[in-house]
C-alpha cells in the first residue's frame, strides 16, 4: 500500500470518527427532543380535557367525548384517564391498551408530581390536576407514529450522508495527499536519475523550509561526502598504481637486462641485490597501503585498548634504528608523573606506525640522520614532538604534505612514496588526536602529535 493511499485511509478514518460521532449525537438529541415534544403535547391534551370536564359546568362526560373524538389535534391512539382523590376513574377517552394504572402510580404522582413512562410502543405521562376543591390525576398516553417515522427517515438520511461522505472524504484525502507528497515523488525521480558515475548532480531543495527540504539538503550533503570519498578512492588507486609501477618496472627491466647475455657472478649478485632492494621497497609500499586502508576505516575503534605510548615510542625507535644503523634517535620525557599519564586508548600497531613514520622521516631528511623525540603531558593530552635539523618545509607545503602521495619540494630527491605523513595524520585523527607542523626552510621541522589520555 502506498503512502498516498495510507494517508487517505487514515484521513477517512479520522473524519468518519468525527462525522459519525457528530451524527450519533444529533440523532440522540433528536430522539430526546421528539420524546419531550410528544410528552408535552400529551400533557397539553390531558390538561385541556381535564379543564373542560372539571371546570366547565356545561360540559359533561358524554359531550366531552363527542368533542374530543372529532378534535383535529387528537394524537394517534390517544387515551386519557382522569381519576379523583379516591382513585376512582371519572373519565376515559380512547380504547387503546394503556397498561395497568394502579393506586400506587396515582399516589406516587400526588406525592412527587409528574411521571413519564413508556408502555410498550406508547408514551405515557401522569400528572396532578388541582381544582378548587379536589385533587385529580390525569394520565395521558399515545403512540408517536409521526415522530418515530420522522426519526427513522432522519436516521436513513444520516446513514446515506455518512456513506457518501466517506467516499468523498477518501477521494479528497487521496487528492490532497498526492498533492502533499508530490515533492517527495519529484525527489524520488531525481534520486533515481543520479548514478555512481555522476554524483555531482544534486536534487532540488526549493525555497521551502519543511521536512522534505531538510531531507533534500541532507541527501545533497550525503552526495557531497560520497563524491569526496569516490574521488579519494580514485586518486588513491591511481597514485598507488603509479607508485607500485615504478619498482615493478625497475625489477622487470633489470631482469630483462640480465637475460640478454651471460653475466659474471659479481654482476649477477649486484643485479640481484638491486632487485631485492626494489622488492623491499615494494613490500614497504604495500604494507603502508594496507595500513592506510585500515586507518580509513572506523572498524579499529571497536578494538581499542589502553596502550602505553612510551613503549610504542621505544618500539618505533628500535624499528627505525634496525632499518638503518646510521640513524640516531634521542628520546626524552618531560612532566610525566605516573603510568596513567602514559596511557592512550587505541590500536598499538597503528600508533607504532604513526610514530615510526614521523621518526623515520626526521632521520631521512636530516643531514646528521638524527631525530629528537620528546614525550610530555598537557592537561588531558599527551604531546609527542619529533624534531629534526633537516632542510625544513616551506610554508606553502604545510597543509599539502599531509595529502596522500604528495611530496614537498624540499625532499631533495630522497626516496619515498608520500604516504607516511598522510597515514600519520589519519591515524592521529582516528584516535581523537591531531598533528601540528612547525617548520621553515633551512630550520628543520617539528611534528607535534597530540593524543587524548585514556580515561
Amino acid at each position: 500500500m502506498t503512502i498516498r493511499t495510507r494517508l487517505a485511509l487514515q484521513f477517512m478514518l479520522l473524519a468518519s470518527l468525527i462525522l459519525g460521532g457528530a451524527f450519533a449525537v444529533v440523532y440522540i438529541l433528536s430522539a430526546d427532543y421528539r420524546g419531550e415534544e410528544f410528552i408535552g403535547r400529551l400533557k397539553d391534551r390531558g390538561m385541556n380535557t381535564a379543564q373542560l370536564l372539571i371546570q366547565v359546568d356545561e360540559v359533561d362526560e358524554r359531550l366531552l367525548k363527542k368533542i374530543e373524538i372529532t378534535n383535529p389535534v387528537r394524537l394517534p391512539d390517544e387515551v386519557i384517564h382522569i381519576y379523583d382523590h379516591h382513585n376512582e376513574e371519572l373519565f376515559r377517552l380512547g380504547n387503546a391498551d394503556d397498561g395497568a394504572i394502579g393506586p400506587e402510580l396515582l399516589d406516587d404522582v400526588r406525592l412527587h408530581g409528574e411521571k413519564v413512562m413508556d408502555v410498550g410502543q406508547r408514551e405515557q405521562v401522569a400528572f396532578p390536576f388541582t381544582d378548587r376543591y379536589e385533587r385529580f390525576v390525569v394520565v395521558a398516553s399515545g403512540n408517536d407514529l409521526y415522530g418515530r417515522s420522522k426519526l427513522r427517515n432522519q436516521g436513513r438520511v444520516m446513514i446515506a450522508t455518512f456513506l457518501i461522505g466517506q467516499v468523498l472524504i477518501f477521494l479528497v484525502g487521496r487528492f490532497y495527499s498526492a498533492r502533499a507528497l508530490s515533492p517527495l515523488q519529484r525527489l524520488s525521480n531525481q534520486i533515481r536519475d543520479i548514478t555512481a558515475a555522476d554524483l555531482s548532480r544534486q536534487v532540488e531543495v526549493g525555497r521551502e523550509q519543511d521536512e522534505l527540504a531538510q531531507l533534500a539538503r541532507s541527501f545533497n550533503e550525503l552526495l557531497d561526502r560520497l563524491q569526496k570519498a569516490f574521488n579519494t578512492q580514485r586518486n588513491f588507486i591511481a597514485n598507488a598504481s603509479h607508485e607500485m609501477r615504478t619498482p615493478l618496472t625497475a625489477i622487470s627491466g633489470q631482469l630483462e637486462v640480465l637475460l640478454l647475455k651471460a653475466r659474471s657472478p659479481a654482476e649477477y649478485g649486484a643485479s640481484l641485490r638491486s632487485v631485492l632492494d626494489d622488492m623491499h621497497a615494494l613490500n614497504r609500499l604495500a604494507d603502508r597501503l594496507l595500513l592506510m586502508a585500515q586507518a580509513e576505516s572506523k572498524a579499529p575503534r571497536r578494538g581499542f585498548t589502553p596502550v602505553r605510548i612510551d613503549e610504542v615510542l621505544w618500539l618505533s625507535r628500535s624499528e627505525v634504528l634496525r632499518a638503518d644503523p646510521q640513524n640516531s634517535v634521542e628520546f626524552a620525557m618531560n612532566d610525566v608523573e605516573g603510568e596513567e599519564d602514559l596511557l592512550v586508548l587505541g590500536n598499538e600497531n597503528l600508533l607504532r606506525s604513526l610514530m615510526t613514520n614521523l621518526i623515520e622521516n626526521a632521520c631521512k631528511y636530516a643531514e646528521d640522520k638524527r631525530a629528537s623525540v620528546v614525550l610530555s603531558t598537557t592537561g588531558s593530552e599527551l604531546r609527542i614532538s619529533v624534531e629534526d635539523k633537516g632542510p625544513g618545509i616551506d610554508e606553502v607545503d604545510h597543509e599539502r604534505v599531509f595529502e596522500p602521495f604528495y611530496r614537498a619540494t624540499s625532499t631533495g630527491g630522497a626516496k619515498g612514496h608520500g604516504i607516511g605523513l598522510s597515514l600519520a595524520k589519519r591515524i592521529a585523527e582516528l584516535h581523537g588526536g591531531r598533528i601540528q607542523l612547525v617548520s621553515a626552510p633551512d630550520h628543520g621541522a617539528c611534528f607535534a602529535v597530540f593524543l587524548p589520555k585514556a580515561a
